[in-house]
């Protein structure tokens, strides 16, 4: 029998402080497991099709771009062009190529307005409706997390997975221990004294968006960090390591879970999936068009393992060497039969 999950992805507030790092899933046990969308077509009693197949489809509160710019209280109203632009800008940043791994990935987001959001509103204002979108975007000034009148920049975020085996981006089918991700509910706060500006609107949104792809916040599930050499030091917090992810089997990767702790603050060290300051520093301003760190990038490698197709150019140029191969052979055997 399917058994139904409700996953609470705790609430975001700008507070800023320096952050730790690394890389948190959930429902895993482990390395093994995890929350993910599936990356094979994937039918939905009441909800429909739910799936990374053709791109996992969004939605606002209100129909459009402008309706939903419109739920929110902003420093200088932006224009609907740029409101538009940020918001498909922090779904984009999470298909962006990884600059140091190279890696890309098969995430893809796409827009279906024609689809009204439903959510949820049956535990104190949150809660999670499969209905609507694969990604419905709220705007509430009662959820959770904060009530009426309040005035931080927030957002919280849960989504819905059931008991069934989903089949990764790499290609393994039924991958052992996970569970898909059928639907996810992203809620900020529209109260009217919660001031925004674009900026931290998008650096804000593109975290939640991190929720609904499956990744934790690294600051608040401490005992449950994914990396690969964690030893205190910054650098074994901010260090490449998206190319050691198995991506048949990402929980035989060289990985391991790290108990971090109260790990003393370190500078430098700015990941997009911290729950107290979105890794916002003078490394990774609030208008950097692309905050993802390493950290980010190796848990979206280790949910959603991305094969590398080399380039065309290497291609040819490896067929054209393993062509000369018997030329260079046939030569040689050539000159000793007339020696």
């Amino acid at each position: 029998m399917k058994v139904t999950t409700a996953i609470l992805l705790l609430i975001i507030t700008l507070i800023y402080v320096a952050p730790v790092s690394a890389g948190v899933i959930f429902n895993n046990n482990g390395l093994s497991g995890g929350s993910r969308w599936d990356a094979s077509e994937r039918v939905v009693f009441g909800a429909g099709e739910r799936s990374l197949a053709s791109g996992l489809r969004y939605s606002l509160q209100g129909g459009s771009y402008e309706a939903y710019r419109d739920f929110f209280t902003w420093n200088e109203l932006p224009s609907v062009n740029a409101f538009t632009y940020t918001v498909k800008s922090a779904f984009n940043v999470w298909t962006s190529v990884d600059p140091i791994s190279g890696l890309g990935t098969d995430l893809r987001f796409v827009e279906d307005f024609d689809t009204p959001v439903q959510g949820a509103n049956y535990l104190n204002g949150g809660g999670i409706n499969r209905a609507g979108a694969e990604i419905d975007l709220l705007a509430k000034n009662d959820a959770y997390f904060w009530n009426p009148g309040n005035s931080n920049l927030q957002g919280e975020t849960w989504f819905s997975a059931i008991g069934s085996s989903v089949d990764l981006t790499s290609g393994t089918k039924n991958y052992d221990g996970s569970t898909a991700i059928v639907g996810a509910d992203l809620t900020l706060n529209s109260n009217a004294n919660a001031v925004y500006n674009l900026d931290i609107f998008f650096r804000l949104l593109t975290h939640e968006i991190g929720h609904a792809l499956g990744f934790g916040d690294v600051d608040v599930y401490s005992a449950n960090f994914i990396d690969d050499n964690y030893d205190g030091s910054a650098g074994s917090l901010t260090n490449s390591w998206a190319s050691a992810v198995n991506v048949f089997n990402p929980a035989a990767s060289p990985l391991s879970i790290y108990n971090v702790g109260n790990t003393p603050q370190k500078s430098g060290v700015d990941i997009l999936m911290e729950s107290y300051g979105l890794g916002i520093s003078s490394m990774n301003p609030a208008n950097n068009p692309n905050p993802l760190s390493n950290d980010d990038y190796g848990i979206r490698q280790f949910l959603y393992p991305y094969i590398s197709v080399p380039e065309p150019s290497s291609v040819l140029l490896l067929l054209l060497s393993l062509a000369l191969i018997p030329i260079t052979r046939k030569t040689h055997f050539s000159n000793k039969s007339y020696t």
